[in-house]
């Protein structure tokens, strides 16, 4: 196949059985232009040195681009990062539009028809993106990309270490996170989610380059969005367009790893596009997160949580009012910097079966916001501990029936 119209570019890390079911899902698309031409897609898998990696899954992988899909994979002999990765990836393909995919998530029904006819409506249309959820049953929305500005930098920590600063940051994050999520139509934004975009080649050939090499993890999106949106170019949120991303399986593979090159980014990311005062603020936020403050907030807001203690089945969280309209926010601390959402009514709420079954082992925070007034006000805050269920013993069951024998 010469010149495909899409060459799907995939960078893995430790993922390899994920990467397989993301591309099952993508061979599963069958996408038609707007004339309703059947769209032929390639993809490029580069494995970046997984110390994990699964030979066996990159065998199936490299199967199922001789059999399924059109295919090839680059076995790096050294961790890239995920710009170069990416950047390698790209010089492998052929196709007329890029198609950036991490290996944790699948594509949904539709997703790549959606993302392709949108992109070519209008040639200011710099990229697009699909809307994340959670898990496959769409319960659960993930949290809107919040564009890293030296002002959202400042705002942000100062979260972290003041309560007052909390509840503005807070206030103003769902404001904006309801406007994504009620929009029905497609929707322009400052950033986009890099776990799932679409460009055209010759956009990014007006640019130079995809990613910026000198990124090693983290932010190397961000930057390329800020580059698309100064050339005049647009972002825009596909509504019709859906994925499910299980968010950061790589980086947990390597959190040591995965932190220090986080900081390094960050670090770089300030100094690239705010230069010395970037720099220099960044560090100041980054020396107050490691100071006793850091974290002040979440345990003030501990003494408002309702704990549900450790569990193994699907919690009910049980409101003081009925309400005809609410948002569930859940994240990992009590702080809510960053949450994902979903919407509910009445007076309890439990969670679906697709949602229950995507939480792993872990802490969780829930808080709920009634929306009946037209301002979102806080009702209530939980926290449990899900738990892996245990089976008995042998020994258990044997005592267990002697006992009750």
């Amino acid at each position: 196949m010469s010149e495909p119209d899409i060459s799907a570019l995939v960078v893995n890390y430790n993922t390899s059985k994920l990467a397989l079911d993301m591309l099952h899902s993508l061979k599963a698309q069958k996408p038609k232009d707007a004339s309703g031409r059947p769209l032929e897609i390639e993809f490029v898998f580069v494995d970046n040195a997984s110390p994990m990696r699964d030979e066996e899954a990159i065998e199936e992988i490299r199967r199922f681009g001789r059999e399924q899909l059109p295919g090839k994979v680059i076995l790096a002999k050294e961790n890239l990062g995920y710009a170069k990765g990416m950047n390698l990836a790209l010089e492998q393909s052929q196709g007329r539009n890029l198609l950036v995919l991490n290996p944790d998530l699948v594509l949904l029904e539709g997703c790549v028809e959606a993302l392709y006819r949108e992109l070519h409506k209008d040639s200011r249309v710099g990229a697009v993106g699909p809307i994340g959820f959670w898990e496959r049953g769409r319960e659960v929305r993930l949290p809107p990309n919040i564009l890293p500005t030296l002002s959202d930098l400042i705002w942000s920590s100062l979260a972290q270490i003041s309560p007052s600063a909390n509840r503005l940051y807070r206030r103003r994050r769902v404001r904006d996170a309801l406007r994504i999520f009620d929009s029905k139509e497609p929707l322009e934004l400052s950033m986009l989610s890099g776990a799932c975009l679409m460009l055209r080649r010759e956009t990014v050939e007006e640019l130079g380059e995809l990613f910026d090499p000198e990124f090693p993890l983290y932010f190397e999106d961000t930057d390329l969005f800020r580059r698309l949106r100064s050339q005049g170019k647009v972002l825009v949120q596909v509504p019709d367009a859906h994925m499910a991303h299980f968010y950061n399986r790589s980086g947990t593979t390597n959190q040591g790893e995965a932190f220090r090159r986080y900081w390094k980014a960050r670090s770089y990311y300030y100094g690239k596009w705010y230069g010395p005062i970037g720099r220099a603020v960044e560090g100041l936020c980054k020396k107050i997160l490691h100071t006793s403050l850091a974290g002040r907030t979440a345990r003030i807001r501990e003494r408002e949580v309702e704990d549900l203690g450790r569990i193994t089945e699907p919690p009910v969280l049980r409101f003081p009012k009925h309400m005809d309209r609410c948002l569930l926010e859940f994240c990992h601390d009590a702080g809510f910097l960053l949450a994902a959402a979903m919407f509910g009514k009445g007076k309890e709420w439990r969670p679906g079966p697709s949602f229950w079954n995507a939480f792993g082992p872990s802490v969780y925070y829930f808080r709920v916001l009634d929306l009946d007034g037209g301002k979102p006000v806080e009702v209530g805050l939980w926290r449990f501990e899900r738990v892996p269920e245990t089976k008995p013993s042998p020994v258990e069951l044997k005592e267990e029936v002697h006992a009750g024998s």
